[in-house]
């Protein structure tokens, strides 16, 4: 049975398939989350679930269904592997009560999780989650468990339904991009979704634009084909970078396992980091002359409030943790959110990261501007100066991390290389901003036994000494704890 440490991190649960997170704890949390959503509605509750890549996926996407509909709970379970944002969509468009996601995102092959999105369709915030996790732990000691046994006679008694969210999806999607210039000015694409559940969407949607796409890593591979991890890193991305040089085309796209983060290759062969993107992204919309504010994570580039001032827009700050970037995306007048992870969400959209809508985005900017991803770039940089950024992950057993955070704190300098400390931000973790404006970021994981350390400076001999100095206040602090 599972240990009662399971918790909900920045954006669900994960844990290592085989060991804790089994078709039996999957049972557990299902149950916490049917409990949950009978306390706190009435009537026919309606969820939609989802599955990525993974292997086991569809088994356990049953097994919450088996749950869920043992507590009387309506199920509309995809007909198929499903972006994250896909599933959201479902809830708005369907006007369910919520969905849940079979899915860890990036994380390595060994890993599986489950996120209860809710009714508004952006990450679950604490109060949320946390009821959940005491919804577990009182499972875990009274093993009270409602499932149905067959599915099958679910299905006969309109109590479960096999959907395709995919084509209400790409619909909406259509609506909201702005891509016809695409039939006179041909943009060359290739499309990395590193085996994820992004794999058709890129040139399906491109496919009603006449528009051909070349499409790598589309086929389904439980282990991500060697990559170690469904992540559009720099170094999972070399092949795309490769096809785009060879090829000489215009851009590379790529998304992330469950397609909610996302990352570029340029006409160069590349890569441009998700700091890169919001900032163009942003700069772009507000060319476009579209309003409202910015909000972003406070790991991701001060380069998005430079921004902002010239612009004269409104801009936030939050603790890392799309939850976060969702919330005032729902409850403010912004115009985009995100985080330096790849995560970016739109006014027009969900309250949800999603990485295929971004990379729509992305083309979206370059027919605008007809220019190449380089020059967008260069030219954003020769007006709000350019940005060095760099993240290193620090080994620490989750028991020991609240220790070593304390005794940072008891042992924070005054200035950091010579430069003045003008300001310490404590929303998630210790953020120390430098009198140059770069900045060290030390914070926990929230998912991983790491600490992460992340700094920014204006050049890359600077970015290194801060990183350094970051990571001696980690040795520090964690030989003394």
């Amino acid at each position: 049975m599972m240990k009662p440490s399971i918790k909900f991190g920045t954006d669900g649960w994960r844990d290592r398939m085989d060991e804790d997170f089994t078709i039996e704890n999957v049972a557990v949390v299902a149950q916490a989350i049917a409990d949950y959503l009978n306390k706190i509605k009435s009537g026919q509750i309606r969820i939609a679930i989802g599955y990525d890549t993974r292997r086991n996926s569809k088994e356990f996407a049953d097994e919450v269904s088996r749950v869920l509909i043992g507590n009387g709970i309506k199920c509309y379970l995809s007909n198929e592997d499903v972006p994250t944002p896909v599933i959201t969509y479902s809830i708005v468009h369907l006007k369910l009560d919520g969905a849940v996601m079979l899915t860890a995102s990036h994380n390595p092959a060994i890993y599986h999780g489950i996120k209860f999105i809710p009714e508004y369709a952006a990450p679950a915030m604490p109060d949320v989650t946390n009821k959940i996790t005491e919804e577990v732990y009182r499972i875990l000691e009274s093993q009270e468990i409602n499932k149905i046994d067959d599915l099958e006679s679910a299905k006969k008694e309109e109590m479960l339904e096999i959907f395709s969210p995919k084509e209400a999806y790409i619909d909406r999607v259509l609506k909201l991009v702005d891509l016809e210039g695409l039939k006179e000015n041909p943009i060359k694409i290739a499309f990395d979704p590193v085996y994820g559940t992004g794999r058709t969407y890129i040139s399906a949607i491109l496919r009603n634009l006449n528009t051909k796409v070349i499409t790598l890593h589309d086929e389904l591979d439980p282990n991500f084909g060697g990559f170690g991890s469904p992540n559009p890193s720099e170094k999972n991305l070399s092949e795309l970078s490769k096809i785009v040089k060879e090829k000489q085309l215009d851009v590379g796209l790529a998304c992330d396992g469950d397609s909610d983060r996302s990352a570029a290759i340029n006409e160069r062969g590349e890569f441009v980091s998700a700091n890169q993107i919001f900032a163009m992204l942003l700069k772009y919309l507000l060319d476009k002359g579209k309003k409202g504010g910015v909000v972003r994570t406070v790991s991701t580039t001060n380069l998005i409030d430079r921004i902002a001032k010239a612009y004269k827009i409104p801009f936030y700050e939050v603790a890392v943790g799309s939850k976060y970037v969702g919330e005032h995306m729902r409850t403010k007048d912004i115009l985009m959110g995100g985080e330096e992870s790849g995560g970016l969400m739109f006014k027009e959209h969900i309250p949800e990261k999603d990485g295929i809508y971004t990379d729509l985005k992305i083309l979206e900017m370059m027919l605008y501007y007809n220019l190449p991803l380089s020059k967008i770039y260069t030219d954003l940089t020769n007006e709000f100066g350019e940005i060095y950024t760099k993240l290193l992950n620090f080994e620490c057993e989750d028991e020991l991390k609240p220790k070593v955070m304390a005794k940072i704190k008891e042992i924070l300098p005054n200035e950091i290389l010579g430069k003045k400390i003008i300001d310490r931000i404590e929303l998630d973790g210790f953020k120390f901003v430098l009198e140059d404006g770069s900045w060290l970021l030390i914070r926990p994981s929230g998912t991983e036994p790491l600490l992460r350390c992340s700094a920014e400076a204006l050049n890359e001999e600077n970015l290194e000494d801060i990183l350094k100095e970051g990571v001696k206040l980690l040795e520090i602090a964690k030989n003394k704890s």
